[in-house]
C-alpha cells in the first residue's frame, strides 16, 4: 500500500512539472537546443512554480523566462496578435479597465474580434497589428493597479488567451480631495471621478469665460448607469447630491468640450 502511494505521489508530481514546463515552452516559443535544456533545467521543481491553491503560476513562469532572456515579444515586422480576456465580472468594467491598462502600456488603436456574455463568463478578444506584442508581466502590474488580478495565462498561436478576477477593478478617475475646492484642467476626455455614500454634496464652478451645458451622469461600481443630469442652459455653478449607490460621476458637456476648455472648479462635501 505505502508503494502505491508514494508511486501516486510521483506520479501527481510529474504530472504538474511537465504541465509547468510545457506552458513555459509554449511561451518561449524557442527552438534552440541551448535554450530548451535551460526551460527544462529552470522548470524542474514543479512546486516552485504552483500558487497556494495548488495551481500553475503562469505570472512567476513568465518572470522566470524573463530574468533568462527567454521571452521575445518583438518582431522586425508588424505582426497581428490577439488577446483575449476571460473573466466573471460585468463586461463594461472589465472592458473598461483592459481598455486603460494597455492604453498606459502604450497601445491605444485595436478592434474587438469577439464579445460574448455567457450565463457564467463574458469573453472578450481584440487584435493589434504591432511589433511588440503587449508584455503580460507589465500588463499584470497595471491590472494590478486598477484592483484586478490575472489568474491564468495560455499563449495558443498568436493569441494570448487571460482568465481576470475583476470582481473588485476600478477605473481611472481624477484624483479630488473631500473639502477642497479644486481646479480641474482643461478636459481631453470627460472627467471621470469616484464618488461614495458619504458624500452630500458635490459642487461644480465654470469659468466666467465659458459656455457651460453640464451633463453629468452617475454609474456603480459596475459602471451600470444610475441617472444623468442635463441642463440646457449655460450654466456658472451647479450643486448635485450624488446617489448613495455611485461609485462614479462622469462630468461632461451635453454639446462640446469645448465649451468647458478652461476647466472646472469642483468642491466635494
Amino acid at each position: 500500500m505505502v508503494k502505491y502511494l508514494f508511486l501516486l505521489a510521483v506520479y501527481v508530481g510529474t504530472l504538474f512539472a511537465n504541465a509547468a514546463l510545457d506552458k513555459a515552452n509554449s511561451f518561449a516559443n524557442v527552438n534552440v537546443a541551448s535554450s530548451k535544456n535551460l526551460i527544462t533545467f529552470l522548470f524542474q521543481n514543479e512546486e516552485k512554480y504552483l500558487d497556494k491553491e495548488g495551481n500553475i503560476n503562469s505570472i512567476l513562469i513568465l518572470k522566470t523566462l524573463k530574468d533568462n532572456s527567454l521571452l521575445e515579444f518583438y518582431s522586425k515586422e508588424p505582426k497581428e496578435f490577439e488577446l483575449t480576456f476571460i473573466a466573471k465580472q460585468n463586461p463594461l468594467l472589465l472592458i473598461r479597465v483592459i481598455t486603460e491598462s494597455l492604453n498606459s502600456m502604450g497601445y491605444n488603436f485595436f478592434i474587438t474580434k469577439k464579445a460574448l456574455k455567457t450565463s457564467e463568463e463574458f469573453i472578450w478578444t481584440i487584435s493589434l497589428s504591432t511589433q511588440s506584442v503587449p508584455s503580460p508581466l507589465l500588463l499584470n502590474d497595471n491590472l494590478k493597479a486598477h484592483n484586478a488580478m490575472i489568474l491564468d495565462i495560455e499563449k495558443k498561436g498568436i493569441n494570448w488567451v487571460y482568465t481576470i478576477d475583476a470582481n473588485d477593478a476600478k477605473i481611472d478617475t481624477v484624483p479630488v480631495a473631500a473639502k477642497i475646492r479644486t481646479s480641474l484642467k482643461k478636459p481631453l476626455v470627460p472627467y471621470m471621478i469616484a464618488v461614495n455614500d458619504n458624500i452630500n454634496t458635490v459642487t461644480f464652478w465654470a469659468h466666467v469665460s465659458d459656455y457651460w451645458y453640464p451633463k453629468i451622469s452617475f454609474y456603480t461600481q459596475n459602471l451600470q448607469l444610475i441617472k444623468t443630469i442635463e441642463e440646457s442652459k449655460k450654466t456658472q455653478t451647479i450643486k448635485l447630491h450624488p446617489p448613495k449607490t455611485a461609485a462614479y460621476m462622469k462630468v461632461d458637456d451635453k454639446y462640446t468640450l469645448e465649451n468647458i476648455k478652461r476647466g472646472l472648479s469642483i468642491l466635494i462635501e
